[in-house]
């Protein structure tokens, strides 16, 4: 007779006290309702996983000017706004695209760090359309539509579910 082993998943740790710990100081001044927020949290997180979307978090504070304030967390989490600031490798698991010949000219206008942000994750498509990978890069996007179109892009398209 043989035994028969289980093997039980591992949970990942929740990380939700981190995330609550080292919010930004103008984060902590909107009206996040603890409770309320770490649903969200979870919510968000099992679908890219605690230690990433804590990563996200804090590498959205670090790069975020202090002056230009932050919005709450529960905020920051509906909008899918840790989306843009996952690790590179969620970042490369979503979609990889080919060159687009825009790019070049995208480069010239908007400078590289923000092609490699926003514009290459999206999916450029033949026609001369772009639609942003999250919708804060839509945003960002669109703030610099006049850029776009002079690189050759003729607008922006609602995200794709993927």
């Amino acid at each position: 007779m043989t035994a028969e082993l289980i093997a039980f998943p591992v949970r990942e740790a929740n990380t939700f006290d981190d995330a609550w710990a080292c919010r930004a100081g103008q984060m902590k001044k909107r009206g996040d309702g603890l409770e309320k927020t770490r649903k969200l949290w979870n919510k968000c997180a099992e679908r890219v996983g605690h230690a990433r979307l804590l990563a996200a978090l804090k590498a959205n504070l670090q790069e975020k000017e202090p002056l230009s304030g932050f919005p709450g967390l529960s905020v920051w989490l509906n909008g899918e706004r840790w989306d843009h600031w996952l690790p590179d490798e969620a970042a490369v698991a979503l979609v990889e695209h080919p060159p687009y010949p825009q790019r070049p000219a995208l480069i010239a206008a908007l400078g590289e760090p923000f092609v490699v942000s926003y514009c290459d994750p999206a999916i450029i498509h033949p026609d001369g359309w772009i639609t942003p990978a999250t919708g804060y890069a839509k945003g960002k996007l669109m703030e610099k539509g006049r850029e776009l179109k002079a690189a050759g892009l003729l607008g922006i398209r609602n995200k794709v579910e993927r």
